[in-house]
């Protein structure tokens, strides 16, 4: 096939083995391929030495309608508030739009029939294509000779003998191929999707029925103890130096932020009515996890952003 000829996928590129290996076998069979890496608050992007390199990467960020879907996911969630479904789904239709812009054939993932009990079954397959309006056109290639020939494939963009049999859960295929590939700079398959992780799950729970989800509030709650306080409002109180830098980077434009005024110990920050009750509280919670259990609550006053990025990052 010419270079003039060669067909063109739009990978749905998650930085893991899998998309790494997608991504290898795609090239090997002469594709064109745009990687497609979603950035986004609840999944940390990965990146591989032994991967695409970052500048053929599309990296548009969908934090703000993955907030919309914890909503009223049509599917439903996983385990804990993961809807995988849905997200998948939300990723064929940001792919497909690529596609027409870009002029792709045909969309491709790393997805592994049975890998997955929730997103990757071939019921759940068709059930996403469908919600995505993208039937027939998304090509799995390391399982692409468990399932029914797609479009690329009947129309002969892309040979189907050529492509892999994977199934399963086990990840040792992947790794004897990758291997065999010299690829050798890939995550652990731990790291993921943080709604799958139970506490932070329990988080953002609390904020939905506190009619306070949003991109800023989910991104603020990943670090420090949580703790809900009245009449709608919230805080957080850092652990240690990391929480108290990313409290400060990371409080939303209605967050105040509390200090012990002069003496070390926990930032706070409390998110909603600041009302005489909360303040009370928010007080007694940097003092309780402070060093100090003396402390007159007085001390613990109301500070701005750019005093305590000087403040702790002096302390690194």
């Amino acid at each position: 096939m010419s270079d003039e000829e060669a067909p063109t996928a739009i990978l749905l590129y998650s930085g893991g083995l899998d998309s790494i290996l997608a991504y290898e076998l795609l090239r090997r069979l002469g594709v064109e391929v745009i990687p497609l890496q979603f950035r986004s608050i609840f999944c940390p992007s990965e990146h591989s030495e032994d991967g695409p390199p970052e500048q053929e990467k599309v990296r548009p960020d969908i934090s703000a309608e993955m907030v919309e879907l914890l909503r009223d996911p049509k599917f439903g969630f996983g385990s804990n508030v993961n809807p995988c479904m849905d997200c998948k789904a939300l990723m064929y239709e940001r792919a497909a739009e690529q596609m027409k812009q870009l002029g792709a054939d045909f969309i491709a993932t790393g997805e592994v029939v049975g890998q997955r009990p929730m997103s990757q079954r071939r019921e759940a397959f068709r059930r996403m294509e469908k919600a995505a309006g993208v039937e027939d056109l998304v090509l799995r290639p390391l399982c692409a000779r468990h399932l029914p020939p797609t479009k690329p494939e009947r129309e002969g963009l892309i040979d189907r003998e050529e492509l892999l049999n994977m199934d399963g859960r086990t990840r040792k295929p992947q790794m004897k191929l990758a291997e065999e590939w010299d690829i050798e700079d890939y995550p652990a398959p731990a790291g993921g999707c943080r709604l799958t992780d139970p506490n932070y799950a329990e988080r953002i729970e609390a904020l939905m029925e506190m009619d306070r989800l949003t991109v800023e509030n989910a991104r603020l709650v990943q670090s420090g103890r949580f703790f809900p306080l009245e009449e709608g409002a919230l805080s957080v109180v850092g652990r240690d130096h990391e929480d108290n830098l990313e409290i400060v980077d990371n409080a939303p434009p209605e967050g105040t932020l509390y200090d012990l005024d002069d003496l070390p110990g926990p930032l706070a920050v409390l998110v909603g009515p600041r009302t005489e009750e909360n303040v009370a509280e928010v007080r007694r919670l940097v003092i309780r996890y402070s060093r100090f259990d003396d402390v007159n609550p007085e001390r613990v006053v109301v500070k701005e952003p750019e005093d305590m990025r000087r403040k702790w990052r002096n302390k690194e």
